[in-house]
Formats: structure tokens, C-alpha cells, sequence
């Protein structure tokens, strides 16, 4: 039997998974209260943010989507170029390090686009889409997608999301916003 353990080095590490983040707007207006995960996951399911990352409708994510989601994420100004500062809060954030954006700019203007980012999710983020796809088909479903969130954020791994535990997400999940800023990034692969 095929096994995976999950193990992700920090919350902050898998963030990288979120490309945005969720309060009480972006979970159906629930504020002030702990979260379940049927409850997380009913709420974060009625966002449109899963749908809007599988720009291709299979259902699934495949890597592209889920590099695209990150790429987004990261791109805080929406320019569609991801700056040395915007590269270095995302990294502290979906990987608890500090990883060197001249490693990976290889035209050195002081930023990376879609091709240069390409290279960095195969370097730093490959192991973490690996670590959510637990069926190990390749994809990540919304389940594996919305656990990979869930269990990212409850950092003292009680079960459930405390309203201090809610502020790793830093705002909302909106479908509409990550599919148009999606629409402006294109492929990474």
C-alpha cells in the first residue's frame, strides 16, 4: 500500500496553496466563531474560489492551475509581475524562508514573470502540491485543496479554526477577483 504523510514545515508554508485568504465576508458572513471543517469547507465551497482556479472545469487542479493560483497570490499589485518585495512576503508566508528572487530572475530586471516563476514552483512549491494530492493521481481535488487550507491554518491542530487562527487567511476568498487575476497571468507552463 502507497502511503503519504502530509508535512508541511509551517502554516505559513502551505499558504502558498491559497493565492488569497478568507474572513467572515469570504465564508458566508460567520464571524466571531470557530470553524469545523464541514463548516470551513461548506463555506469556502459557496466562494467559487476552487471553481475559479480549475480554469479548465475537470474538477481537479493540476499543476499549472494550482503555480498560477501561487503566482497570483503573490503578485500583491496585480501587475501581472511579481517584485522583489512581493516575492520575498509570499515566500515568508508559504514557506516560512527567505528564498532569493535573483536565483530565480534570470532576465534580472528585478522581477519574475510567468516563465521565471515556472522555475521556482519546481524548485520550492513541487514538494507541497505533492505533499496535498494524497490519492497521489497527479491532481488536486477540492478536498485535498480545502484540507490542505484548513489544516494549514488550525496551527495548534485542535480541530478547529479559532477566530485568531481565521487571520492566516488575510481577508477574503472572492472567486470573481482570482479568476480575473488569473485571466491576466496565463499559464506558467
Amino acid at each position: 500500500m502507497n502511503t503519504k504523510t502530509l508535512t508541511l514545515p509551517s502554516a505559513t508554508a502551505f499558504a502558498a496553496v491559497l493565492a488569497a485568504s478568507a474572513t467572515a465576508q469570504g465564508l458566508g458572513g460567520i464571524s466571531g466563531t470557530d470553524y469545523s471543517y464541514d463548516s470551513f469547507a461548506n463555506g469556502f465551497g459557496q466562494t467559487g474560489y476552487y471553481d475559479a482556479l480549475d480554469t479548465n472545469s475537470d474538477t481537479y487542479l493540476d499543476r499549472n492551475e494550482y503555480a498560477v493560483s501561487l503566482y497570483a497570490d503573490q503578485d500583491r499589485d496585480t501587475d501581472a509581475l511579481i517584485s522583489e518585495d512581493e516575492f520575498g512576503l509570499g515566500n515568508t508566508r508559504y514557506l516560512g524562508a527567505d528564498v532569493d528572487l535573483g536565483t530565480y530572475d534570470t532576465n534580472a530586471d528585478g522581477y519574475l514573470d510567468q516563465n521565471e516563476f515556472g522555475g521556482v514552483f519546481d524548485t520550492e512549491y513541487s514538494e507541497y502540491y505533492d505533499a496535498l494530492d494524497t490519492d497521489t493521481d497527479g491532481f488536486l481535488s477540492e478536498a485535498e485543496y480545502t484540507t490542505g487550507i484548513y489544516d494549514s491554518a488550525d496551527l495548534d491542530g485542535d480541530g478547529a479554526l479559532s477566530t485568531e487562527e481565521q487571520n492566516w487567511f488575510e481577508g477574503g476568498f472572492d472567486g470573481a477577483k482570482i479568476e480575473s487575476q488569473i485571466g491576466q497571468i496565463g499559464e506558467i507552463y
